[in-house]
Order: C-alpha cells, then sequence, then structure tokens
C-alpha cells in the first residue's frame, strides 16, 4: 500500500499487524524509514541585453516541486541556492555560477552582439538541483566600434594602388560584418577658410568577403590618403586613420613597398 500526506524529510514507524473477527494479532518489528526531499520546480527567469556587452539575469524561486521528483506535492520547498548555466546556442555552456538562496540578479558581461546565447537556471534543495528554466536571447547588433586595419604592404604602380586589411578585433565588431567601405582622395589639406579645396573623398563599397583591393585609373606621381570602415547590419563604424601612399611615376612604374608615411595627425574623415 501506499500512504500518502507525509512530510519530505521526516523519519516514520512502520509495522504491520494481521487481524481476524476476533483482534488484531502480533505487530512485526517496527522499521523506520525516512521520506524524501522535495526536487525543486523550474524557477522563473527574466533575461534581458543590459548595453552593447551585457545581459542582465533575474529570477525567483520556484512555486513548486518537480513534476517528476519524489515528496510531498504542496508542501513548503527549502531553497539552498540556485546555479545558472551561460553560453552560446547551441555549444557547451561557458559560464557556471552558483547564487545563495537570497540572491535573485546577476549581470554578464563580455557579450558580443549579434550572436544568440542561452541562459539556463535551477533551484537546489537537499534533494538536489530540480528542474531549468531556460531563455534563449539574441543579442542586437550595432554599429562597429572598431575599425578594418589596413595592411603596410602595398602594391603601387603609376597608376592604381592595392592594398589589404584585418577586419575590426572581435570584441568591436558588435555584430556580423556585412560590407566595407573604403574612401580615398588626393592628399591636399583645408585652405585657410577651412574649405575643402578637393572636395569629398571618393567612397567605394565592397562586400564583406573582400579582404583586398586595387584603386584603379589614379594620376602618376600623386600622394593618396587611404581610409576604411567597416559595417554592421545597422550601420557603418568609424573610419581608420588615413594612410598616404604615392603613386609611382611612368618611368619607373614598379611597385612600392609601403605607405609614405602615416597622416596620423589627421583625424578621419566623416563620411
Amino acid at each position: 500500500m501506499i500512504v500518502g500526506g507525509l512530510k519530505p524529510e521526516t523519519s516514520y514507524s512502520v509495522s504491520v499487524a494481521a487481524y481476524t473477527t476476533k483482534g488484531d494479532g502480533t505487530h512485526s518489528k517496527a522499521r523506520v524509514v525516512q521520506t524524501l526531499g522535495i526536487v525543486p520546480g523550474a524557477p522563473s527567469l527574466s533575461v534581458r541585453p543590459g548595453s552593447e556587452s551585457s545581459v542582465v539575469v533575474r529570477w525567483g524561486p520556484p512555486s513548486r516541486g518537480s513534476d517528476s521528483g519524489s515528496g510531498a506535492k504542496g508542501s513548503e520547498i527549502q531553497i539552498q541556492g540556485y546555479r545558472l548555466q551561460f553560453g552560446l546556442k547551441n555549444a557547451t555552456p561557458d559560464t557556471i555560477v552558483e547564487f545563495s538562496s537570497r540572491e535573485r540578479m546577476y549581470t554578464l558581461t563580455d557579450v558580443i552582439p549579434g550572436l544568440t546565447y542561452v541562459v539556463t537556471l535551477s533551484a537546489k534543495s537537499r534533494s538536489g538541483y530540480g528542474d531549468e528554466s531556460w531563455e534563449e536571447l539574441e543579442m542586437p547588433e550595432y554599429p562597429p566600434r572598431g575599425y578594418p586595419q589596413i595592411l603596410e604592404s602595398i602594391n603601387a604602380t603609376c597608376c592604381s594602388l592595392q592594398f589589404s586589411w584585418l577586419p575590426p578585433v572581435p570584441s568591436e565588431r558588435n555584430g556580423v560584418i556585412t560590407e566595407y567601405t573604403v574612401a580615398y582622395r588626393e592628399e591636399g589639406g583645408l585652405d585657410p577658410m577651412g574649405i575643402d579645396p578637393l572636395g569629398p573623398p571618393r567612397q567605394i563599397t565592397l562586400p564583406a568577403s573582400e579582404s583586398s583591393y586595387t584603386i584603379l585609373g589614379l594620376n602618376h606621381s600623386t600622394g593618396y590618403e587611404v581610409q576604411m570602415c567597416a559595417h554592421t547590419s545597422v550601420g557603418p563604424g568609424p573610419f581608420s586613420p588615413p594612410l598616404l601612399y604615392r603613386t609611382m611615376t611612368f618611368e619607373t612604374g614598379r611597385a612600392g613597398l609601403g605607405p609614405v608615411h602615416r597622416a596620423q595627425e589627421k583625424p578621419p574623415y566623416s563620411l
């Protein structure tokens, strides 16, 4: 038979006796048994973006015991703590943090915009960890915080400049890079009135799969300032500082080995 209505984690003495119409017989030797504890159900869970690189997690205690666990349903659950697991979707969690029973919030940092993460939380009683709550969160994208790095090695002819670059470092991409913009113009500064006599730089849009480009149709023996920026789905990031390269003369017409100099004293153009 099954005896219900008992308290969890409580010792009981059990004995059995047979009886007839004449009365009870002798009781068996008493045996002491202890009921199991309650396995917690799933706690409440809320996951929201905090900033470009953080996630705020809030939770509350489970309202009941686990449907799959043992113990007296409806009895009070003594929560001893919580365990949070966090990581990229379809990957093993790379962050596991344990909390006391009083804690209710935690901020996860170093999150990369544009990626999808999974947060899992479970409560712990004396019987162990119970059911898990989980939420999936796709971090919103932002314009990149960094810019592509143009490599110093360049192939220059009388009428072209060929160069390569590296994308922004992962921590500064703020999402998936969708395209690049190359901006270039002949060397020259502002006149005393603050007017650029050469006008705005020319712009070329390139797919994110590209890592090198050749600018054609340039003037010989001329310096050119070259800049780049990267885009995500929500817009462009900052331009790199301009690098100054010079095309060769018609008589030379051979490749150059690098930039004439870095124009670090000039801020990136706002395009």
